[in-house]
């Protein structure tokens, strides 16, 4: 999307209004703009803050750090800097005469515009309209034009040529920062939602949804992330510090998946979690969704872990007892007694390899399986008490209500939740209580990396 706004900026001539209510992030969003444009004369005139307080609410303005040597430096990207507040409407009409009669490739950014003509009357409001909006293809200028209340902009909505909305809403409590392309005329635009971040007082737009790796792509073994002492790594640096730096082995993890994300995204989680346990020497025994069989899993999880590793510390539990038998593959009955001795005995014999062992059960799966009354037994509860104690690392998935969640719920010691929300992946923390985050889920090392991005 962010991209997209560039391509429409750098066509000379181009007017977008931003528009939302304040704290929306459109001042960052104005300075992220000018940052990003190339090979351009920029300019940000502001009514509303002075050039020293933008400094001090955005350090990156003014200094770009030499990584190498520590020395900070003037950066060159905005090349005019004016302060707006207490100027004549007159002068405002001059300058933006004197930008325009220039012919040089430029984009002037009007923070804000109500701030602009605050001291006009309407005869100059309509002056400065005219100065801002007529003659920009000739002079090569293209305006942005900040917006804090729309209804005082008056007909700007209908001269413009893109209009973007930001606004912030709540999830469960917590910000959602949200922005929507309303209009962006001459340009195709596929995504008109999505979510954005103000993290270190940047403005970055979300991924949005699952970046499947390229065509020259190949998957490769996973890295790991290597697990601290007493606990366990998910395989996702950030994800480890939403939960306070690891999973504490014994520990049991609950992860709520709404049904707006789709059973690949929870797939490509999942596997990536399951690698980075299983390129550790951890034994894994999976119970997967109804979505894919147990031969899919085992075919998207041996790219990262190999089949060798398969063979040897990793179950599938498979209710198919008609497909070929394999080492991984776990056949069960579909009689909940019997199936627990069954699972118990591979259990037990995965703990001759390593002690602390990994299950991943879907619960939705389960409770086809054996039905929403069956599931309490003692010898259930009795193998769930066993995990604990054998310092494993616990792991159920739901995406419905159901009696085998409600008794995961009341003895978990963590609980996650992941939604799509306007076209991005998010998760956040209900034990413990956490910030909303953004996912970006991407293959760009070759295998399945989830990195967070705190919407601030």
């Amino acid at each position: 999307m962010f991209d997209l706004i560039l391509k429409f900026l750098q066509t000379p001539g181009q007017v977008l209004l931003v528009q939302g209510p304040p704290g929306s992030g459109k001042t960052t969003f104005a300075l992220e703009i000018l940052n990003s444009l190339e090979e351009t004369h920029k300019i940000y005139a502001s009514s509303r803050v002075a050039p020293a307080r933008l400094r001090q609410h955005f350090p990156w303005i003014d200094e770009v750090i030499d990584t190498m040597s520590g020395r900070t430096a003037r950066a060159s990207w905005i090349d005019e800097l004016h302060d707006l507040r207490r100027v004549e409407p007159d002068t405002i009409f001059n300058q933006v005469l004197r930008l325009k009669h220039s012919k040089q490739r430029a984009v002037l950014v009007v923070d804000s515009w109500e701030g602009a003509i605050r001291n006009t009357n309407d005869e100059g409001r309509k002056m400065l309209e005219s100065a801002v909006l007529s003659e920009l293809d000739e002079s090569k200028v293209s305006v942005v034009i900040v917006v804090e209340d729309s209804k005082k902009a008056g007909d700007l909505g209908y001269l413009v040529d893109g209009i973007i909305t930001l606004d912030q809403s709540e999830l469960d409590g917590r910000r959602v920062r949200t922005i929507a392309m309303n209009k962006l005329r001459g340009f195709s635009v596929p995504t008109k939602r999505g979510i954005f971040s103000l993290d270190k007082a940047r403005f970055t737009i979300l991924p949005n949804g699952l970046r499947q790796p390229g065509s020259n792509s190949h998957p490769e073994r996973l890295e790991p992330v290597p697990h601290p002492s007493g606990g366990f790594s998910l395989g996702s640096r950030g994800m480890d510090q939403m939960l306070g730096g690891s999973i504490p082995r014994g520990a049991f993890l609950l992860v709520d998946v709404d049904s707006s994300v789709s059973p690949l995204e929870i797939r490509t989680i999942l596997n990536m979690m399951r690698a980075n346990f299983i390129n550790q020497k951890g034994p894994c025994v999976i119970v997967p969704t109804a979505a894919y069989s147990s031969d899919t899993v085992a075919e998207s999880l041996s790219k990262y872990v190999g089949w060798e590793a398969i063979d040897e510390r990793v179950r599938i539990l498979e209710y198919n007892q008609s497909l070929a038998p394999k080492k991984w593959r776990l056949v069960m009955k579909s009689d909940l007694s019997d199936d627990v001795k069954t699972f118990a005995h591979a259990w037990d014999e995965l703990a001759k390899i390593s002690p602390h062992r990994m299950l991943d059960i879907n619960v939705d799966k389960a409770v086809q399986v054996y039905g929403r009354d069956e599931l309490s037994v003692p010898g259930l509860t009795e193998l769930g008490a066993n995990m604990r104690d054998t310092e494993g690392l616990n792991i159920a998935i739901a995406s419905t209500d159901s009696k085998l969640r409600d008794q995961w719920l009341s003895v978990v010691d963590y609980h996650l939740k992941i939604k799509n929300a306007d076209g991005s992946l998010v998760i956040y923390g209900v034990k413990p209580f956490t910030p909303l985050y953004g996912v970006d889920l991407n293959f760009d090392k070759g295998y399945p990396v989830l990195n967070l991005m705190q919407i601030v």
